[in-house]
């Protein structure tokens, strides 16, 4: 972006001070650079200012060298190049604003020594109906994306973070009220997975971690944790749930929106905790569905990949805000899960009775501060009352939505209440360091350090324990 608009403001000087040689080679530099710009970064929307600026310049210049515009008198010329000077200016300025507001950032890079592969694949739930489809007879039908340990990835394609790109770039957007095309340029971002790639030989079996998103969200946007697991020798399997997922783009082309109805206004609907309580429920089914699957993979029943490499009996799970409630009301019954995280976990919906029941495996919770008063409170607090042994920590300065991939949107997000203070690259990294020691320690069996001493290493965060007390 920088050398477009050099250029182009350098073709200006020089056409102001009378060198049109040295001006009229300028432009066609400019569109050299566009071109592999255009190859291997892409085309994105935030700097249209500038690619119109240099086209423009180009095409001028073409129009005068075959002779189809006249050249004026020099002094009007000049004029006339002073007068575009501040438009060029002010596209550069329009440009640069558009692109802090939406940059295409760089995913974070995992911290482990594996190279990581990924697979996708639709799954229908036989045994359950799709009850927010429009179609009530259809069932139940959801994608999974699972990251794994890999070897030999040089030949493989690297997956974008996205891995069905502008399609849910464009639900993203109509989710959070922007037009189609405003966050576009996220499907730009790559990944640090590779499709397709074989899973490591180097341990013979690897425990598995589910990932369950929250409403609206989808699975993508916990990718960074599911990389961070696999580099460390953990298979990650996310699930879409569709109709609760922003979008669901599913492998054989059908694409699923996210279902308002499913979840309606909690002010304007007397019986808001059953419709909450379905949600869950189908949230929770899908994590079973998952559980059932992967034991079909295993077997090699499906023709998987995966076949003999997953250890279902190291399994662990972790779900942000629904898909945390839904996390819990499967661990509070399957006795496959071993350990579980909840990021602000919404247990609200569960009934009483089955949160007084606790879960019997370790398990650790972490809140945002937005959410440090709530409704939810209430139920956590019952839950960990109940449960064996249970953490709670909560992160200061962070709102709901930081315990996901926000922070590769847009860095205003905090300024409208989207997201907390701390910064959401910081926010990542802290819950980075609990989520991996948790698992490392109670899916591997790894102590190199103590949930006490992560969050010993940062100010913002807090243990709770007032829930002992209650």
């Amino acid at each position: 972006m920088l050398l477009f608009v050099f250029l182009t403001i350098v073709a200006i000087i020089f056409k102001s001070f009378g060198n049109m040689k040295i001006a009229k080679l300028i432009p066609f530099l400019a569109i050299l650079v566009f071109i592999p710009h255009v190859f291997f970064e892409g085309i994105r929307w935030q700097l249209y200012p500038v690619y119109i600026i240099i086209v423009f310049q180009f095409l001028m210049t073409i129009l005068f060298r075959v002779g189809l515009l006249k050249k004026r008198r020099l002094e009007n010329d000049k004029k006339l190049i002073r007068m575009s000077l501040p438009i060029v200016i002010g596209g550069f300025l329009l440009t640069v604003l558009f692109s802090y507001a939406f940059p295409v950032y760089k995913i974070p890079t995992p911290s482990g020594p594996h190279e990581i592969g990924t697979i996708s694949f639709d799954l229908i739930d036989d045994s359950r109906e799709a009850i927010y489809s429009e179609d009530m007879t259809d069932n139940r039908k959801i994608k999974l994306q699972v990251w794994y340990p890999a070897q030999n990835v040089g030949s493989y394609e690297q997956v974008p973070w996205l891995q069905d790109g502008k399609i849910v770039a464009e639900g993203v957007s109509k989710l959070m009220g922007f037009p189609d095309f405003v966050l576009s340029h996220t499907s730009l971002v790559k990944s640090n997975s590779y499709l397709n790639a074989p899973i490591s030989n180097e341990k013979e079996q690897y425990p598995v971690i589910i990932l369950s998103h929250g409403w609206t969200g989808f699975r993508n946007i916990h990718t960074d944790v599911a990389e961070l697991l696999a580099s460390n020798g953990f298979v990650v399997v996310a699930i879409d749930h569709t109709y609760g997922s922003a979008v669901t783009a599913f492998n054989d082309g059908e694409v699923a929106y996210v279902n308002d109805e499913a979840l309606p206004d909690r002010e304007e609907t007397p019986n808001f905790l059953t419709y909450a309580n379905t949600l869950v429920k189908t949230f929770a089914g899908d994590i079973q569905a998952t559980l059932d699957q992967l034991e079909m993979m295993n077997t090699g029943q499906n023709s998987s990949t995966l076949k003999g490499k997953l250890d279902l009996a190291n399994i662990g799970v972790i779900g942000h805000s629904t898909g945390g409630g839904a996390a819990v009301a499967t661990a509070l019954h399957d006795k496959r899960i071993k350990a579980l995280i909840g990021l602000d976990a919404w247990v609200e919906p569960i009934e009483e009775q089955e949160l007084d029941s606790g879960l019997q495996i370790p398990s650790l919770f972490l809140r945002s501060h937005e959410w440090e008063q709530g409704y939810n409170n209430e139920h956590l607090y019952l839950l960990l009352g109940s449960s064996m042994a249970p953490e709670l920590y909560q992160i200061n300065n962070t709102g709901h939505q930081d315990f996901s991939m926000i922070y590769m949107y847009s860095p205003l997000s905090k300024y409208f209440n989207i997201t907390g203070k701390l910064d959401g690259r910081e926010g990542a990294s802290i819950q980075h360091d609990f989520i991996l020691t948790f698992f490392e320690k109670n899916i591997y069996g790894q102590v190199t350090s103590t949930i006490a001493d992560v969050a010993k290493q940062y100010e913002d965060v807090q243990i709770i324990t007032s829930y002992r007390n209650e």
